[in-house]
């Protein structure tokens, strides 16, 4: 069996990266498909005249893992571009901003199963586990990024 190799593609930004494009997705699918879904049972509710004390903690529990997910979902690509710009530079700062990628993953993956859990948002279990299963590899895949840079740094 006869392997053929292909060299990656030179990396001319940090759009090429292909951690970038991964969380890049990732960010695009949480916006479009999980926050919306997050909020749309809250609407759905305020059009009723009544809501219980119980209705309103639901709501507030929602609220505040609506407010952290967003930042947390979409700044995952920023912090890509921003280690990528900075890694000729401040080498320090630029570990430092995979660390905060690598940490980002990790909570979106705890967000993930809270919305799963707790905001009913009618998604299927096995989408928020594949997208969880995303974020478990960006994270492997930014670890590989950051030890092949600091080798590079290194020399």
């Amino acid at each position: 069996m006869a392997y053929t190799f292909f060299p990656k593609k030179p990396v001319k930004s940090f759009q090429d990266l292909e951690v970038y494009q991964k969380a890049l997705e990732a960010s695009v699918f949480v916006a479009n498909n999980i926050l919306p879904a997050i909020i749309k049972n809250k609407i759905a509710k305020n059009r009723k005249k009544a809501i219980s004390k119980e209705d309103e903690k639901f709501d507030s529990a929602k609220l505040l893992i609506y407010k952290a997910v967003a930042p947390c979902a979409l700044g995952l690509p920023h912090l890509i571009a921003e280690a990528h710009s900075v890694r000729f530079g401040s080498q320090q700062e630029c570990i430092v901003l995979l660390e905060k990628v690598m940490l980002n993953c990790n909570k979106m993956a705890v967000y993930l199963e809270q919305i799963r859990d707790i905001c009913q948002t009618g998604i299927e279990w096995e989408v928020f586990d594949e997208l969880i299963k995303k974020y478990f590899l960006l994270r492997r895949k930014v670890l590989n990024l950051q030890r092949s840079w600091k080798k590079y740094m290194e020399q």
